[in-house]
């Protein structure tokens, strides 16, 4: 091979560091990905697909001080905290009357975009339940070479990419519905008319997202998005709309509203309305603002709507006294870091005899004696016939149970109600109680009797899953956990008296 064949190769050989740019579409700016850190989302904005288009913006930190105008578009996520994202409702509208396109796959039941119903979860079963792309123009984009199955299914099961509509009635005329289920429900919608911008709302089904997962036609989803958002970006003078729009002002959070006085956050001072709950205990949880944790007091019949004396936000940690409480339950999937100032709150609330129970990972040490391994999720263990989820629960011997133990959490229900998958694990202190454990006897559940009061901790995330509306299991677990956990802090409060 000459010299100069040599030098013509190495022009044509590919980087791949520098696969799928998007010059023609960030002419007008890159795509704001507003991240809260609920869920990760590393596997979207750190996706070969997206890097070089997407640009994180932490919402807590950044989103107020940005000026949205500087994108060619804004991503709302799925978990994305819509009772803090409610208090820049201006910001947001400030932006689309500007000409500004937003992409949202949250729930929105917040109601912080126009006209919206926000998430209704569809009462069809799963099994029964299709999700259908529609003739529309969009359509015909966003789903090039999209196989329906690959949007209903993962590895044969349905769900996973969306569980809910939005009510078509409320929705301005004109709107152009992309995607809708088999009862002719709206799943998503375009609207073009109620600002000078482009509104793309989906009911919690993730375009950018699902197909990342496996490697099906969904993948092109992402892609058809991006040029389907560059087409319309294109078609209309929004460039000139924005430059004409980055001369004004952002406007300031409508009001000085903060984050408890929110209706999701409403005080519950009836205590005879309290459900399930114990009416001898005072308790409080501690959520995110996302839609699961809204969704978890209205699914079910709103079953839990009056389990707790209150509901907090996770940032009004400052203004909780805690010790107006008999325990308090930390919610799974919060931000971490902004929990890590909180460190000794929790462990005063502990040593004087508070309560503290913790769902889900634990990925910084903002409660004592913590140390958690992660692990990467098995969702699909119960797919395979014969194979099973390695889960024991312990006697007081140490002895290994997968039934039901003589006493304790598992003689209130069987090993399988805990099973369904995990995040990690714990490595408890010595003189902490294991409760259930996985094959390499690292702890799912355990309780640390380390203080006057008791800190119960568990991988498991059942008040996720009951606010996303899938898992049946995690309702008998967390109604009988619960319950026992009460009965242990009532036990306890009695030896201790």
């Amino acid at each position: 091979m000459s010299k100069n064949q040599v030098g013509h190769n190495a022009k044509e050989s590919i980087n791949l560091e520098n696969l799928y740019q998007y010059k023609d579409l960030e002419a007008f700016g890159k795509i704001a990905y507003i991240d809260t850190g609920t869920l990760s989302m590393n596997s979207v904005g750190g996706h070969f697909l997206y890097k070089h288009i997407l640009q994180y913006i932490n919402l807590y930190e950044e989103f107020e001080s940005i000026v949205l105008e500087d994108f060619c578009a804004v991503v709302l996520p799925m978990g994305i905290d819509e009772v803090y994202l409610s208090y820049f409702k201006d910001k947001i509208l400030h932006y689309l009357h500007n000409g500004g396109v937003v992409l949202s796959f949250m729930s929105d039941y917040m109601q912080i975009l126009p006209f919206s119903s926000g998430y209704i979860q569809s009462l069809v079963p799963i099994k029964e339940r299709v999700i259908q792309i529609t003739s529309s123009d969009a359509a015909k984009v966003i789903f090039d070479g999209v196989r329906e199955y690959d949007i209903n299914y993962r590895r044969g099961v349905k769900g996973f990419f969306n569980r809910g509509y939005f009510d078509k009635t409320l929705l301005p005329q004109g709107v152009e519905i992309f995607l809708e289920d088999s009862e002719g429900q709206c799943v998503g919608y375009i609207d073009r008319d109620s600002t000078n911008g482009i509104i793309l709302s989906t009911a919690n089904a993730d375009l950018l997202g699902f197909g990342l997962f496996d490697n099906t036609s969904a993948r092109k989803m992402g892609l058809n998005l991006l040029k389907w958002l560059s087409n319309q970006l294109q078609s209309k003078d929004y460039k000139a709309l924005r430059e004409k729009a980055s001369s004004l002002p952002n406007p300031t959070p409508s009001n000085s509203t903060s984050y408890r006085e929110l209706s999701f956050l409403d005080f519950i001072s009836d205590k005879s309305k309290q459900n399930l709950s114990n009416p001898l205990l005072k308790n409080a949880i501690i959520t995110g603002g996302s839609s699961f944790n809204a969704h978890f007091f209205s699914n079910k019949n709103a079953k839990y709507a009056h389990f707790f004396s209150h509901r907090y936000h996770f940032l009004d940690i400052d203004s909780i006294h805690f010790q107006d409480f008999d325990y308090i339950v930390l919610a799974s999937r919060l931000n971490s870091a902004y929990l890590m100032p909180h460190k000794q709150k929790f462990i005063d609330y502990l040593q004087s005899g508070g309560h503290i129970i913790s769902f889900g990972e634990i990925e910084k040490d903002y409660l004592p004696n913590i140390v958690w391994k992660d692990y990467p999720v098995n969702f699909w263990w119960w797919l395979i016939q014969g194979a099973d989820m390695p889960l024991y629960a312990l006697e007081s011997d140490g002895s290994k149970q997968e039934g039901r133990t003589k006493s304790g959490l598992f003689s209130k229900m069987e090993v399988s109600t805990a099973k369904w998958h995990y995040h990690g694990a714990f490595y408890p202190p010595s003189n902490a109680t294991k409760i259930l454990v996985n094959e390499l006897d690292e702890s799912i559940i355990y309780k640390d009797n380390s203080f006057k009061g008791n800190l119960y901790v568990t991988s498991l995330d059942p008040e996720f899953h009951l606010g996303q509306g899938f898992m049946p299991t995690t309702e008998p677990f967390f109604d009988t956990f619960m319950q026992w956990v009460e009965e242990d802090i009532m036990q306890s409060a009695k030896n201790k008296g």
